[in-house]
Order: structure tokens, then sequence, then C-alpha cells
């Protein structure tokens, strides 16, 4: 009964966290459209450049938030309410004390960085330097915030984040269209103050609805030495592999701008914007799944940790999958309708974020799994220490030896088949299973699932004209062909059963 309430929980916060995607997709593909007009190409590079330096230097703020949630889940788990509200104190002093060290740093060596280093476009430098510091102070602020977002995903309120969602795009909408419709200065500069506006307000609603109601939200000082202890050693071994993950997707920015200028940094932003859209229906299913994989194994319950993390791996792929396929295949008509202007490479580099997106979804689970157990040493060790020697550095060489641009997707992918295979042997040396049947299962056989239920809409690209209806027929025709095959050959007998049986309940309700 326990496991099939949570099930259901799994799959109520989905709905939410689709809902809310959907939203936020929506907008965020038609305000990119609106910003790049507004702006320009230059201007959009350069603002997705600064951003990429401010990343950098707050990366290890993502340190202390998987820390922070891994924690706090992991006590409410336990049903422990006195350490749960020391974790949640504890990790705010923290976050606060580490906003301190970095807001130093960024008002030293990142504002050298920017006007020294960077490759700014003539006439330009004032309004980096206001959106330098547009974004170091709401980073800095985003910093005391990663303890309330960790608190409601651990209680798993995602319906919080779907109603939210509304008034976000909601919000933003309003916004852009004061930026698009009403005279300024520095169009730049304005989107940079209503992002920084936008971010600002929702940070202090999730403050106001944790301190409403969750009780372990009441900030209070903590002198238990022991939880800052066990907090720090965590995220400092969790500091390699976030560094890797954060440094090679930043850092290939900034190398970008150093080699080839603003204009490939903005085919890069517009094409991990949409690849960003995408993924967030996977990324959300993962966000209702992940405290159940940590509750589990908090509980003790191995047999439905290890299950709860290789179906979630499948069923992520799978809906991945589908919804990026029409993208790719279709990629050069998708951003001709969605922009006016589309910056040169931007095809390339959306086909390759979302076939990457839908190749490293799969290991997205292990991870968790693997931060659950606590035990992140040989993770980190392994896969971040190789990364970071590799990946930057292979790159740097190749562009200074006159590489092309798209050099970056061959070593991203080399490095990724590298990286997934020490993420997996990680998490079998903290909870021993079947590695053998494990990778065929969660890599080997989705791939070939999904690749050849793809023939289809590859023949209808081939043989139609470029048109919105071709667009419609091969995304339909993927989507169709892809979900088919996942049912039949994706899904097991029982798992089959479930579905027919939530379809049958869902007509029968209406009837």
């Amino acid at each position: 009964m326990a496991e099939s309430s949570s099930n259901k929980k799994i799959a109520k916060n989905s709905i939410f966290l689709y809902m809310r995607s959907f939203l936020i997709m929506a907008v965020s593909l038609y305000s990119s459209r609106i910003i790049l007009e507004a702006i320009g190409i230059a201007d959009y590079g350069l603002y997705g450049a600064i951003g990429s330096l401010v990343a950098m230097f707050v990366m290890i703020n993502g340190v202390l938030a998987a820390g922070t949630s891994r924690f706090m889940t992991y006590e409410l788990g336990r049903g422990n309410q006195e350490r749960l509200a020391k974790t949640f104190s504890a990790s705010f002093i923290l976050h606060v004390g580490l906003a301190v060290i970095l807001l130093i740093l960024l008002e030293t060596i990142g504002l050298w960085f920017v006007n020294h280093k960077l490759n700014i476009p003539e006439g330009r430098t004032f309004a980096a330097n206001v959106v330098y510091q547009l974004s170091v102070f709401t980073s800095i602020f985003s910093l005391t915030q990663v303890p309330y977002t960790a608190s409601i995903i651990a209680h798993e309120k995602m319906h919080v984040y779907a109603y939210v969602g509304i008034a976000e795009v909601t919000f933003k909408l309003a916004l852009i269209f004061l930026l698009l419709y009403c005279p300024f200065a520095d169009n730049l500069i304005a989107y940079a103050i209503i992002l920084a506006i936008w971010t600002l307000g929702l940070q202090i609603w999730y403050r106001y609805y944790c301190h409403r109601h969750f009780k372990e939200s009441h900030l209070k000082i903590v002198h238990d030495g022991d939880i800052y202890k066990n907090m720090l050693s965590y995220s400092a071994w969790d500091f390699i592999g976030q560094f890797c993950a954060t440094g090679n997707s930043q850092g290939l920015n900034i190398l970008l701008n150093i080699f080839f200028g603003v204009t490939i940094n903005a085919a890069r932003a517009v094409a991990y914007q949409v690849e960003n859209a995408v993924t967030q229906f996977s990324t959300n299913f993962l966000t209702a799944v992940n405290p159940q994989i940590t509750k589990a194994y908090a509980q003790t319950d191995h047999d439905r940790f290890i299950m709860l993390i290789k179906e979630s791996s499948k069923f992520a792929f799978f809906l991945l999958f589908m919804i990026s396929m029409p993208a790719f295949i279709e990629a050069p008509y998708l951003l001709k309708i969605w922009l006016a202007k589309v910056p040169d490479t931007s095809v390339s580099f959306l086909r390759f974020a979302l076939f990457f997106g839908v190749f490293r979804i799969i290991t997205r689970p292990v991870i968790t799994g693997t931060h659950a157990t606590g035990n992140i040493k040989y993770l980190n060790l392994t896969s971040g220490l190789y990364s970071a020697l590799t990946f930057l550095s292979v790159i740097y060489i190749a562009y200074k030896l006159g590489a092309p641009y798209w050099i970056c997707f061959i070593v991203n992918f080399i490095n990724g088949i590298i990286v997934t295979i020490f993420e997996i042997r990680s998490l079998h040396r903290n909870v021993p299973f079947n590695i053998r049947k494990f990778v065929p299962e969660i890599i080997i056989k989705p791939w070939v699932i999904c690749l050849l239920a793809t023939i289809p809409a590859v023949i209808i690209h081939h043989f139609m004209h470029e048109s919105f209806l071709k667009l419609c027929a091969v995304s339909l025709c993927s989507i169709v062909c892809i979900g088919s095959a996942t049912y039949l050959f994706g899904l097991s007998k029982s798992q089959r059963e479930w579905v027919k049986s939530l379809i049958g309940s869902q007509f029968n309700r209406k009837g």
C-alpha cells in the first residue's frame, strides 16, 4: 500500500510539473524570439557570455544545493523532524557565508575578467558592466534561496511549482511586451533589469510559502557541529563533480567567445534555450521521482531503490526522445519559424544539444542514487577529475590549433561515454546490482527501440517539402511511433496493465 501511494504521488507530481513545463516552454520559446528582435544577436550573445562567467563563480552553490536537498530529503524519509529543522538552518547559514565570499570574488576577479578578457563589441562596455552587476546581484540572492527550494522538493509539493509557473510566465510575458513596445535607451540593460526583478520576486514568494507551511524553515542558530561537518564534507567531494559540470558548460561558452566572438555565443544560447525547454519534460519527471529514490535508501528499501533508478531512467529517456526527435529532424525549419533572424550555426548546436541531452538523461537517476547514499567520493574522483583534465583542455588546444567550432561536439560525446561508465560503476560500489542486466536495459534497449521507431518520421522528412504541414506530420509520426514502440517493447507486462487500468479508470470516471 505504501509503495502504491508513493507511485501515485510520483504520477501526480509529474502531472503538475508537466503543466508547469508546457507553459514555461511555450512562453520561453515565444519570448526568446521577441528578445532576440529587441536586443539583437550581438547583445544576446554578450548577455549569454556574461551569464556564463557569473555562473562559473557561483557554481559552488550547486554543490551546497545538492547537499542540502540530499540531507533534508534523507531526514524527512527517516522522520527526524528535529534533525530536519537543524539541517535547514545550518544550510541557510552556510549559504549566507558562501554568498559573502563569492560577492568579494565577483567584484574583484570577475569584474576584471569582464573588462579585460571578454570579447565585448565596441561601445558596449557600459552595458556589459550593468548586466554583470545585475547578474551578480540576482546570483548572490539566489544562493540563500537553496534551502527553501530543497524544502519544497523534499516535501514533494510539486503543485506549488505548477501554480507559481502560471504566475511566472504571465508576469514574464507582461514584462517582455513592456520591453518590446516601450522605448528604452538601451534594450539590453532593460532586459537585464526585467530578469533581475522577475527572479527576485519569485524567490521572495517561495520563502514566504515555506515559512508558512514548513516548520523547519523557521530559522534559528544551530550549534551542532556534526551537521555542518557532514554537509561540508559531502559538499567538498561533490564540488569536483559540480565544478566539472558547470565549468565544462560555461567554460565552453567563454572559449567560444574568445575564439569565435559573440555571434557564436548567440547561436549556442538559442540552441540551448530550445534544448532546455524540451528537456524540462523529462527533468520534471525526475524531480518528482528523486525524493522517492532518496527516501527509499533512507528506509533501507534497496530493492525499491534500484527499481526506481532503473525505471525512472527508462521513462525519462523515452519521454525526452519522443519530444526531442521532431525538433532534431526539423531543426532548420523550427528555428526559421521561431526566430526572425536565425544566428549562424544554431542548427548544428541545437541538434547536438538535443542528442547529447537524450544521451545523458539516462544517468541522471543513477547520479541521484549515488548522492542518496552519501558516498560520492569515488563518483567525483573518477568522472569529475576525468572531465576536468580532458574536456576543456582538449577543446582549448584544438581551437588554438585552428579547429572549427564543431570539434567541441565530438569531444563532448566521447567524454560523455566515459563519464557514464564511471557513474554506473559508482552506484554499483554503493548498492550492488547486476550491471550486465542493468546497462542493456536502461541504455541499449531503449536506444534500439526509439531509433527503429524513428524511421517512418525520417522517411516523411525526406519526401515532403519544407512547410508547417511537414513539421506537423513529422511530429505526429514521431510521437505516435515512438510512443507505440515504448508501450509495446519498452514497458513490462505489469506496466502495460497499469497503463490500461489508469486509462480505463479515467474513461469510467467521465462516463
